[in-house]
């Protein structure tokens, strides 16, 4: 019995010996045959690396997005998602366009970016931190003073400043809703040519004296607040509801007094136009639905022998349904905010159209220029051009009203 003990032991230890010598030769650190190790390969970074929001809002562009690149350019600059789209309505807009967060780029086919539009906000903003969102005040503020150009005219939605003259602000309900940058825009050109802003900021001022102030015009009519205007008989132009008021200023001992009214039905703004160095004429803007039609009609008046002649009148742009369908908008969805130049002896619409989608999501885009002549009482219409033309009283207070035609 014990030999055979002796023996299992004698076995079991010589089988054990040859696990304990594989064990111990693993745990040895493993030596290279010769030389020193492998280097270590960083990769190269990828090809694109792109901006990530917020973006410097400045004169050239929005970040990365650059006015005057070519649009495939801008194309190849971003993650295979977006594409180009058309952003098309007959008579109204007709672009190629890029969207990205919050962000529209668009120019014509095959051409440079001309626009760029800011959407959300938290996407762009400027140095001093004006975004979308921010109110009136800060913005003029932060850019001002307002710039003004005698013969440039626009909605009051709208937005200029004299630090970015090439970007327009729209406004609504104090705030801005959305900004759009333009390149190479006519109107912008001559609104820089004949700078002239609000208050005295020391730079050059209108070529017609506006000097009179909304006190100078009390007594007028109540109720309506008068811009200065040179129109050779009156020197204020306001509105009250659809009326166009023009006014003499009080001087001395003479009392402020309106000079002549004139209906513009639909009447939505109204303000004063230099002609010639220290001539005005009026421009009116209104908005009428006809079944629906909606047409945004622009109507020059010239004050001759105490009336106000209508000396052009056009309907510059219509949307209806159908033309709305071509952006995936409803009609009631669509805003138009106008601006009007002198070029020559014509007159130049042109402005912003603001979508507001039903799921939130908002886009603006340029109007098409629409050449309106100023000769005759019917206005001729030639459209488009190349370049983007780029924001009540009493009855018996105000009664006296004149037909249509006067």
């Amino acid at each position: 019995m014990r030999c055979l003990l002796a023996t299992i032991s004698l076995l079991a230890a010589a089988l054990a010996a040859p696990a304990c010598s594989s064990r111990d030769s693993s745990s040895q650190p493993s030596r290279y045959d010769a030389g020193p190790p492998p280097r270590r390969v960083i990769g190269a970074p990828p090809r694109h690396v792109r901006a990530l929001p917020p973006h410097a809002i400045g004169v050239e562009g929005v970040g990365p997005y650059k006015l005057g690149v070519s649009m495939s350019q801008i194309l190849s600059t971003l993650p295979s998602g977006p594409r180009m789209a058309l952003l098309q309505i007959p008579g109204v807009l007709d672009y190629t366009v890029v969207r990205d967060e919050g962000l529209l780029v668009g120019g014509e086919r095959q051409g440079p970016a001309t626009f760029i539009a800011i959407v959300r906000q938290s996407i762009a903003r400027t140095e001093a931190g004006i975004s979308v969102g921010s109110p009136l005040e800060a913005v003029e503020q932060s850019l001002g003073p307002t710039l003004v150009a005698p013969s440039v005219v626009r909605d009051p939605a709208l937005w200029v400043g004299a630090k970015l003259p090439n970007a327009r602000f729209v406004i609504g309900e104090g705030r801005v809703i959305g900004v759009m940058l333009t390149g190479g825009s006519a109107t912008s050109a001559a609104m820089v040519a004949q700078v002239a802003v609000d208050g005295d900021a020391g730079v050059p001022a209108a070529r017609c004296d506006r000097s009179a102030s909304a006190r100078d015009f009390t007594g007028a009519a109540a109720g309506v607040t008068f811009a200065a205007a040179c129109l050779g008989g009156a020197d204020g132009v306001g509105v009250a509801g659809d009326l166009v008021v023009v006014a003499a200023k009080s001087a001395g001992d003479a009392r402020a007094r309106r000079v002549a009214t004139t209906e513009v039905r639909g009447l939505r703004w109204a303000a004063p136009i230099e002609i010639d160095r220290g001539r005005d004429e009026i421009v009116a803007v209104a908005e009428n639905r006809d079944g629906d039609v909606r047409k945004f009609t622009v109507v020059a008046l010239r004050l001759e022998g105490g009336k106000l002649v209508r000396v052009a009148e056009s309907d510059a742009y219509r949307l209806d349904e159908q033309r709305a369908a071509w952006i995936g908008a409803t009609l009631d969805e669509l805003a138009l905010h106008l601006v009007v130049r002198l070029d020559g002896d014509e007159l130049v619409a042109g402005g912003v159209l603001v979508h507001e989608g039903r799921s939130g999501n908002r886009e603006l885009a340029p109007l098409l220029p629409v050449t309106i002549r100023r000769r005759g009482r019917t206005a001729e219409i030639e459209r488009p051009r190349v370049e983007a033309v780029d924001a009540g009283v009493d009855d018996d207070t105000v009664s006296e009203r004149t037909d249509a035609g006067d």
